[in-house]
């Protein structure tokens, strides 16, 4: 477990009782080898049954749609969606399961770790494809990681140090929808998601994500020079 940069529990799971358990005991020794966790889809129906999986556990990201993200407000806070205050509940909702991120998806992606609230409101496709999650949770994860290991291996004055967790839901879904933008450029309305993973790794998708985040009082920007996917694992590698 502990040679995992990061692990994503959810996608295509199903609920079978049995692999529901494997999955929590995984998800335990991940947080034992102290390992980020990205849940998504099924994960969250397995977490939302069990919040101490994820309970103050600051390396955990919860990426929920609208469905998921309700069943979470009300197990959680015992009530419902409040879309007039939606900032303030999301910080609520982080806070009182302790330290997690989550990225409430949507027509915008509200970020929050319980201290602030990130929106990340970069048009995208006007097509919506089902397993674009699934994209989303592995760039979140793959972005999580190196962010995590650029922090941990520059010190950051305390005042300025900034959750990389929350770094890489932004860059995550940053690249999403620049990347379903370019394909329904491409394919219009017949886009489905294999199109999108296409442009997931051609250079200019990424050239520079450059994000100025107030945080803490402090301006702070961070830029992630990475060409594209293929720059960073080549096919034949």
């Amino acid at each position: 477990m502990e040679r995992f940069d990061c692990i994503v529990v959810g996608p295509g799971l199903g609920r079978d009782s049995f692999l529901m358990d494997c999955v929590g005991n995984i998800m335990r020794h991940a947080r034992q080898a102290n390992i980020p966790t990205v849940v998504d889809g099924d994960g969250l129906f397995l977490i939302t049954n069990n919040i101490g999986l994820v309970e103050d556990n600051s390396l955990a990201i919860l990426t929920p749609n609208v469905y998921e993200y309700k069943r979470l407000v009300q197990k959680v806070l015992n009530c419902e969606v409040n879309e007039e205050n939606a900032s303030e509940q999301l910080t609520a909702l982080c806070q009182k399961i302790g330290g997690v991120t989550i990225m409430r998806k949507g027509k915008a992606d509200l970020i929050s770790d319980g201290k602030k609230v990130t929106q990340v409101s970069t048009f995208g496709s006007p097509r919506r494809c089902g397993g674009q999650g699934d994209i989303l949770s592995g760039s979140v994860a793959v972005f999580s990681s190196w962010a995590r290991h650029f922090l941990l291996s520059n010190e950051q004055p305390k005042e300025t140090s900034v959750n990389p967790m929350v770094l890489g839901c932004i860059a995550g879904s940053l690249l999403l929808r620049k990347a379903a933008a370019l394909a329904f450029e491409k394919n219009k309305r017949s886009t489905v998601t294999t199109d999108i993973i296409e442009f997931l790794g051609q250079r200019f998708v990424v050239s520079a994500l450059d994000f100025h985040l107030v945080w803490q009082s402090f301006y702070l920007k961070i830029s992630f020079l990475c060409c594209s996917l293929e720059d960073i694992c080549p096919a034949g590698r």
